[in-house]
């Protein structure tokens, strides 16, 4: 019978850092596969309540050895148990789970950072500049944490000063590592080999002079990343047909586009193509890398099958039957 996995049900496995682990393996493994033409069915629409302002965003995509996933969330604010996966059987179709999304959203937005940067950042990368200390970035020091072995390292800048300052203490608890708030943006990214932007601005966040050469940057929102950060760097994406051609314009790569500045032939290719070996992570040992993360479906698939079945070894859920 499938499983039901609400948000206290999957509390343990969220507080335990070394599972990331597996979900790191889990991404790495589903990227290979859609760069390889094996993840199918991936669609998504939106349809709306009676209030049309009111909107549900449905996403699918059956992945390999993961299942079919379908994400179902809500749009707008208010809205109760309305961010939840089902996880189908791959071949037969019988329903697995029903898998509460909230918090399982972070780790699945965490993790494909973390293989961008055991892929993308330069040799010895031993600091992390983190912009932001909301629960992204959670997800973003985590996963980066734990597929850079050698990270020592982090700083950590956001506008509230006692909000960045409890997000230091709780991660140097948590992780390990050196965790230290910062006062400025510019001394959380300077000089790092990584830099995550995790905020949820829609403005630019960093300056280009900031960046050291041969660092990755990590973007996971539109708009935070400067113009000329974009034209001197290596653009290396998780999704090229979502960042061109996606329900809404990336940025700045639409204004770009638009008016001249910059090519989409400029994007060296997917992350996946890398993990394929079909193109190199580097063209030249000091050139910036930038890995656009836009969210792609598979990673709930893979994310939701990872904690279904961590759920069964564990007797973790309440099985019901809609029989």
């Amino acid at each position: 019978m499938p499983l039901l996995l609400s948000e206290t049900d999957l509390a343990p496995l969220f507080k335990d850092p070394m599972a990331m682990d597996g979900l790191l393996g889990g991404i790495e493994e589903s990227m290979r596969a859609f760069n390889g033409g094996a993840v199918v069915g991936q669609t998504r629409l939106e349809t709306s309540l009676a209030d049309r302002h009111k909107k549900y965003r449905i996403t699918t995509s059956a992945v390999p050895r993961a299942g079919q996933g379908m994400r179902i969330n809500a749009l707008f604010r208010g809205a109760k148990d309305a961010y939840f996966i089902l996880l189908f059987d791959e071949e037969r179709g019988d329903l697995l789970a029903l898998v509460a999304g909230a918090a399982l959203n972070v780790w699945r937005t965490g993790a494909p950072a973390g293989v961008a940067s055991r892929h993308l950042a330069p040799p010895g990368a031993d600091t992390l500049g983190l912009i932001g200390s909301g629960r992204q970035a959670r997800g973003q020091i985590l996963a980066i944490s734990r597929a850079v072995p050698m990270l020592k390292k982090v700083k950590v800048f956001s506008p509230t000063p006692a909000h960045r300052q409890d997000f230091a203490r709780e991660m140097n608890a948590w992780l390990g590592i050196d965790v230290v708030a910062v006062d400025d943006p510019r001394a959380a990214a300077e000089n790092a080999p990584i830099v995550s932007l995790a905020t949820s601005s829609r403005a630019t966040v960093i300056e280009p002079q900031w960046i050291r050469p041969g660092a990755l940057l990590v973007s996971i929102t539109s708009g935070q990343l400067p113009r000329e950060t974009i034209k001197n760097s290596r653009v290396i994406v998780s999704w090229k047909e979502e960042v061109l051609g996606g329900e809404a314009p990336r940025q700045p790569y639409a204004a770009m586009i638009a008016d001249g500045s910059w090519s989409a032939d400029k994007i060296a290719g997917e992350l996946g193509d890398v993990l394929l070996k079909k193109i190199p992570a580097r063209a030249k040992e000091n050139e910036t890398i930038v890995f656009e993360s836009v969210g792609m479906s598979l990673w709930d698939t893979t994310a939701t099958a990872w904690a279904y079945q961590w759920a069964l070894a564990n007797g973790i859920g309440m099985q019901f039957s809609l029989g």
